[in-house]
């Protein structure tokens, strides 16, 4: 059974369940810190750093019905239950993230119990601030 690890978790579990939740779980999502592989980025276990100005990034992507998805993760547990290697990951605001890498599709907690895949037009309504227009729509 999936227990949350912070709010956002809770709100993406709860947006699955019942759409009217799906707004709030947006609006979170986008000022909640989330994280991404970075593989071969120089960082030594347990430390921090920041990214230096256009320092570039090699970022894990998997294959999916033909596309390209970054995995994006809600916790640092989630990330465990993804890799069975330490691996290095960059976290920033989810917000910032979806600037920094437009035309991405990104995967929320894959192989999770609460996952949710955000395809690249999703994010731009994300940006955009449309997103909410095509919710209410559907609710």
């Amino acid at each position: 059974m999936f227990k949350p690890d912070n709010d956002l978790e809770a709100l993406m579990q709860g947006a699955a369940k019942e759409p009217k939740r799906i707004p709030a779980f947006y609006k979170k999502l986008l000022e909640t810190e989330i994280y991404i592989l970075t593989p071969e980025t120089p960082v030594r276990p347990g430390q921090r750093r920041s990214l230096k100005y256009k320092e570039k990034l090699n970022i894990a992507t998997v294959e999916f019905q033909g596309l390209k998805w970054l995995p994006a993760f809600t916790s640092k547990r989630r990330i465990s239950d993804y890799v069975t290697e330490p691996e290095v990951c960059f976290g920033a605001l989810a917000k910032s993230l979806f600037e920094m890498l437009p035309e991405s599709n990104f995967w929320l907690n894959p192989r999770s119990e609460c996952q949710k895949p955000i395809p690249a037009s999703e994010v731009a309504l994300l940006l955009s601030g449309k997103i909410y227009e095509v919710v209410k729509d559907a609710i």
